[in-house]
């Protein structure tokens, strides 16, 4: 691969998305794809990816002194934050940090919060999302945001004794698989003239729970029935304790206000994949199917 070809750095590559993103782009061949490199917090991790011949730089997000050294020669930045209320001053000093480095494209991924929409108002850390984007914004770096429902992979786990336990009532929610995600952020990544500018939501169906349960009950072949959980019972999860006390009471407050009707835009579905993609986005049955031995394991 030429030096002269884009240098595309990658955070959050060992998480739910961004390790699938990485794996798209690692298949990528040709003299006019991107250099890849990955940031990680942790010498082990370097390791995985280098034993791949991927390149890596150690950045940790609360370490403004990681920024400097990690940007160097980068073109393009695929940017998540942490789940906490420091991803504001994450998301501020790694934007400078990247404007000082000469990052010429961003690609943050957000949250779904829509212009005058209900969580737009109400949901605090999609305050938090809103406010970094503004500041990528402002910038003057070209920049796309992604902007996710609900993840299927949050279906992971939830799957036990022939219960279907999820915290969404008896609403409606709006789904994505975290794969399309990756696959939407490569595109964005290799043509940036493309999709510099845009805002794309992506929730791809709308579920109640009873039909996501039904559909499960039809893949795996055997029943699979709801049982709704109160909201306040997920101070009761290990994931209470171990992520930061004001993002975890975000995410209580939003079940609370979805529990009760409040939040209809949860609901919200977008068919933007196929114009972004050019291919079919991943329904929740297919999704199903594509991950049976997870689901059948629990």
């Amino acid at each position: 691969m030429s030096p002269s070809n884009p240098v595309a750095l990658i955070l959050g590559a060992t998480g739910r998305t961004g390790s699938q993103l990485v794996n798209l782009l690692e298949q990528d061949s040709g003299s006019d794809n991107l250099q890849l490199r990955v940031a990680v917090r942790k010498p082990e991790q370097a390791e995985t990816f280098t034993n791949r011949g991927i390149s890596t730089v150690h950045l940790e997000l609360d370490q403004i002194s990681t920024y400097e050294k990690a940007l160097q020669g980068v073109q393009r930045l695929f940017m998540v934050t942490g789940y906490t209320v420091d991803m504001l001053s994450q998301g501020k000093n790694l934007t400078d940090a990247a404007k000082d480095a000469g990052v010429e494209y961003i690609v943050h991924v957000g949250t779904f919060h829509q212009p005058s929409r209900p969580q737009t108002k109400l949901i605090r850390h999609y305050i938090w999302h809103q406010l970094v984007e503004t500041y990528i914004e402002a910038s003057g770096i070209a920049w796309t945001h992604l902007l996710p429902n609900a993840f299927m992979q949050n279906f992971f786990g939830a799957v036990q004794d022939g219960k279907l336990r999820m915290f969404f009532g008896q609403e409606r929610v709006g789904l994505v698989d975290c794969f399309d995600l990756a696959r939407v952020a490569g595109a964005a990544l290799r043509a940036p003239q493309k999709h510099a500018g845009q805002k794309y939501f992506l929730s791809v169906e709308a579920l109640t729970m009873n039909e996501a349960a039904q559909i499960l009950s039809e893949e795996l072949g055997k029943a699979i029935a709801y049982e709704p959980l109160l909201a306040s019972d997920l101070r009761k999860l290990p994931i209470g304790q171990t992520m930061e006390p004001a993002y975890f009471e975000c995410i209580v407050r939003q079940m609370e206000l979805l529990q009760a009707g409040q939040l209809p835009d949860f609901a919200d579905v977008y068919h933007n994949i196929p114009q972004i993609l050019g291919e079919q986005p991943t329904l929740f049955r297919d999704f199903v199917r594509n991950n049976l031995a997870a689901f059948e394991s629990s």
